[in-house]
């Protein structure tokens, strides 16, 4: 309760200035989406290099699939932001989740004809970390040809002399995931058309009574009835609205309630291996491998999945995958040095079927596993993994032995990786 009274005031006062650029990263983040919609060389340069990637891969498996996607996100007088939370209690980092309520068009073009096309209101979040003291645009000299660049320019775009690019630490603030949220579709609907009906069934129904019992003030009374048929609709408007939001509760009680005891039942669970842990953080990391596989093309290079059966791509018709803001925990346990999650991810999916766009509720179910020695990590990236052998930093989405001293290495002991992956409707 006390987080909730925190996060109230934190959004009538406008918040801190951490709380005030996370709103204007947002704001900036979803401009990205935009672009990156109508651009397909544009990706967004705030994003961590996880989100960067599978935003990349998302891309080409619609240019495989003969697909385009034109999103556009909008905003109106009905918009509106805010920072939902923060995540975890890392002092290392500063964390925001900001939020922004707002327009959704989408349209799918396939072979260059339009098809199907989505108009919703969703709300956006994001995760996004700030690291204290950090200048991205502070001066550093080019360790290869020696000239002076920023260190954000040597990590984004390679030295402007030599072109070199370096792999360094993530640079901040970044945003390391996001998802949207639609909201339900009777929380949409306005009492205006009911009421409107009412009045003119009652100004009929009125009109009709008073010709044929030759009532002398018949107008009068059917205006009277007009008013009563209006508020008659308003009435029967609200006892629907109220049935639709009781149903909702009684179908989505039990997924809510998963998401609930998986907030208390796997902190606790890992606190005894890793005191940094936060379920935010674990919930974006499950969000990025998940995006990771759906949209990988050869599953037997990527590190990220320990399975030897998998091959090529697993689910070569999804389009897009949207998590749902619920993640549930079916079991966690742990063989003394790794500990192993299984978890169900709800999502909206959608794919193509005999060139028909079809977007449906559906489950993934994924069992992680990650070594119990290590922490949560904002910084920690598989686009940025150390060598033990030899000290060499390397991107390992696509390695499972060091590319310089060739050592075999296992990416769970570095991060979380996955080792099964199903898919089901909901």
């Amino acid at each position: 309760m006390a987080g909730l009274f925190d996060n109230l005031q934190r959004n009538w006062t406008d918040g801190d200035k951490y709380d005030r650029e996370a709103k204007v990263l947002i704001t900036h983040f979803i401009s990205d989406l935009n672009k990156m919609s109508e651009d397909d060389d544009y990706i967004s340069k705030i994003a961590s290099a996880d989100v960067k990637y599978n935003l990349s891969l998302q891309k080409r498996r619609h240019r495989d699939n003969g697909v385009r996607m034109h999103r556009k996100y909008w905003t109106d007088e009905k918009s509106v932001d805010g920072v939902s939370m923060t995540m975890g209690d890392d002092k290392r980092y500063i964390n925001r989740v900001p939020f922004l309520f707002c327009g959704c068009d989408t349209v799918y073009d396939i072979d260059g004809k339009p098809g199907k096309k989505y108009e919703t209101r969703e709300t956006v979040y994001d995760y996004t970390v700030f690291v204290e003291g950090q200048d991205p645009t502070a001066s550093y000299c080019c360790p290869n040809c020696g000239d002076i660049n920023t260190v954000s320019r040597l990590i984004e775009d390679g030295c402007r002399s030599c072109k070199t690019k370096f792999i360094l630490s993530e640079l901040y603030p970044r945003v390391t995931y996001y998802y949207t949220v639609p909201p339900k579709k009777y929380s949409l609907s306005k009492p205006v058309p009911g009421v409107i009906a009412g009045f003119l069934g009652g100004l009929i129904y009125g009109i009709c009574a008073g010709l044929l019992g030759n009532d002398q003030i018949w107008v009068i009374n059917a205006l009277i009835a007009g008013f009563a048929g209006g508020i008659l609709g308003y009435l029967l408007f609200s006892v629907l609205l109220l049935i639709l939001v009781g149903v909702d509760i009684v179908s989505g009680g039990k997924k809510y309630g998963v998401y609930s005891r998986t907030c208390k039942k796997l902190p606790k669970f890992m606190s005894s291996y890793d005191p940094f842990f936060s379920i935010d953080f674990f919930v974006g990391k499950v969000n990025n491998l998940l995006r990771t596989l759906v949209y990988t093309d050869k599953c037997e290079d990527c590190a990220v999945l320990e399975n030897s059966h998998a091959k090529g791509e697993l689910f070569p018709d999804i389009l897009d995958v949207e998590y749902q803001g619920i993640i549930g925990l079916n079991d966690i346990s742990s063989d003394g040095k790794y500990v192993y999650a299984d978890v169900n991810v709800y999502t909206n999916t959608t794919f193509i079927k005999n060139r028909k766009i079809i977007r449906r509720p559906e489950i993934f179910r994924m069992i992680l596993c990650r070594n119990v020695d290590v922490h949560d990590d904002c910084s920690a990236s598989i686009h940025n993994i150390e060598c033990k052998s030899c000290g060499a930093s390397f991107n390992a989405v696509r390695e499972r032995k060091c590319p310089y001293c060739k050592s075999p290495y296992n990416l769970k002991d570095y991060d979380w990786i996955v080792t099964d992956i199903g898919r089901s409707r909901a």
